[in-house]
């Protein structure tokens, strides 16, 4: 399958006799056919080449001529030419691939009218002349060749320095001139894309710049980020953003830090709370922060201790000295130094204890009726004769338990009737004997009183004596023979 020459390929020169050319001893058809015949090789051999290329890219050896001009036989002329000509050809059709037309002014142009000039002269037969000719042709495009990089370099250097001083014209034509070299490179690539946001990175900056003056950081902010986003390496609106950022956060933190200590000292820890956080999340380890949390956890430890204090306080007025002595020491066990909590717990550990001690002996009154337990009441009394004026409920039971020790220390009279034949007795009182009817004094107690008679089951009765109790009496006699 023929290959077809790229599309921007230039079609090989058009060349034709110059006028009078002829030769003697030969007629103008004559020399005219030479002509031709010369074109129509040259045409063949240019168009093989150029559609052969893509299979041949290489650079080519050029043929060097020789130092001085020398008169050559005329075949090794015309070879000479020829090898020249198709050197020349074959580098310009790889040259043209590479769009050398576009990056390679004026060597480029300079080697077209060489080459075209040696086109003519290989036309007329001039061999040598031609042969010169497309030497020097394809040393103009071998040098260019060479100057490939450097010329690549010299691009991408002067897009830069263009794009650095915002000249944008120039920019894009330096990194277009850059691709044209070198399509594949990524430099021109970012460059070309960087150029052409180049106005809107500007207009943005310039939008900044306006808002920065009127006071507006947070729309300066927006478009010097809007500058960066579009150029990252845009150097001037990535500082910009950063110094706006940092102001911004500034005067986020201050704003955070002083709603926080305000709260403080309002005693709002929820909103002091709130504030921190925010302030925590510009400036996690800043002083200020870490001054303002101790202080925070102080105000909170404080705010417990006081509502646990308060608590304390209402069983306290309620006599309620279990509750309170649980709330001192949960209070204690948040901060030991407490001193509410250290007297306080005192005083409830010993109301606690006294008021057990009274009412060990008011929910069982039973316990006085006997003279141990009756004095240790007694002795209770003794020692705690009157409640302070705060504990009314104290005050009862100290009334309360008065009150039933007079009755357990106050005897009550007691009758006892009988047979007159039973002989009587009482557990701890001693031998009452035989009779009808005895009256005693006793003490609040329960009493075993026995009855026994010679030929009779004995009898045993209790006698149940409750303090204030009237008319007491108990009927003893046994009345059951065995």
């Amino acid at each position: 399958m023929p290959v077809k020459p790229p599309r921007d390929a230039a079609p090989p020169p058009v060349l034709s006799p110059p006028a009078g050319s002829t030769r003697p001893g030969h007629t103008g058809a004559g020399n005219y056919l030479w002509l031709w015949v010369a074109l129509a090789a040259v045409l063949v051999l240019g168009l093989a080449v150029i559609f052969a290329l893509p299979a041949l890219i290489q650079s080519p050896q050029p043929v060097n001529p020789p130092a001085d001009p020398v008169v050559m036989p005329a075949g090794e002329a015309r070879d000479t030419a020829n090898q020249a000509m198709q050197a020349y050809l074959q580098l310009r059709a790889k040259l043209e691939l590479e769009h050398a037309a576009r990056w390679g002014e004026p060597e480029w142009s300079q080697s077209e009218r060489v080459a075209g000039n040696a086109a003519r002269l290989l036309a007329q037969r001039q061999f040598s002349e031609a042969a010169r000719a497309y030497q020097q042709a394809l040393q103009g495009l071998t040098q260019l060749e060479n100057e490939r990089a450097t010329r690549l370099a010299t691009a991408l250097d002067s897009a830069r320095q263009a794009l650095a001083g915002n000249r944008i014209d120039e920019a894009l034509g330096q990194f277009e001139l850059a691709l044209a070299i070198d399509e594949g490179n990524d430099d021109a690539r970012s460059g070309l894309a960087r150029s052409r946001a180049r106005p809107a990175v500007l207009e943005n900056m310039a939008t900044a710049q306006r808002a920065e003056t009127d006071g507006d950081p947070v729309a300066a902010q927006a478009a010097y980020q809007q500058a960066a986003l579009l150029d990252p390496g845009y150097g001037p609106a990535t500082l910009a953003f950063n110094r706006m950022t940092a102001a911004l956060q500034r005067q986020a933190f201050q704003d955070a830090m002083t709603r926080a200590l305000t709260a403080l000292d309002k005693g709002r820890l929820s909103d002091a709370e709130k504030a921190l956080a925010e302030a925590s999340t510009l400036r996690a380890s800043d002083t200020a922060v870490i001054d303002a949390r101790q202080r925070l956890a102080q105000a909170r430890q404080q705010a417990r201790l006081n509502n646990l204090q308060r608590q304390a306080a209402t069983q306290v007025r309620a006599e309620n000295w279990q509750a309170a002595s649980n709330l001192y020491r949960k209070a204690l066990a948040i901060d030991a130094a407490a001193g509410f909590a250290r007297s306080g717990l005192e005083k409830a550990d010993t109301r606690l204890e006294i008021n057990g001690q009274f009412d060990h002996y008011l929910e069982q009154p039973g316990r006085l009726y006997d003279a141990q337990p009756l004095a240790n009441a007694e002795a209770l009394l003794s020692a705690t004769s009157r409640a302070p004026a705060d504990e009314p409920k104290l005050a009862k039971k100290i009334a309360e338990l008065r009150r039933l020790v007079t009755g357990a220390s106050t005897p009550v009279t007691v009758s006892l009737l009988s047979d007159g034949e039973t002989d009587i007795s009482i557990y701890h009182i001693g031998q009452l004997g035989t009779f009808t009817r005895q009256q005693l004094e006793l003490l609040p107690g329960t009493y075993t009183v026995v009855g026994s008679r010679a030929g009779y089951r004995d009898i045993r009765k209790q006698l149940a004596v409750t303090p204030g109790e009237q008319a007491v009496s108990l009927t003893v006699r046994c009345e059951e023979m065995i």
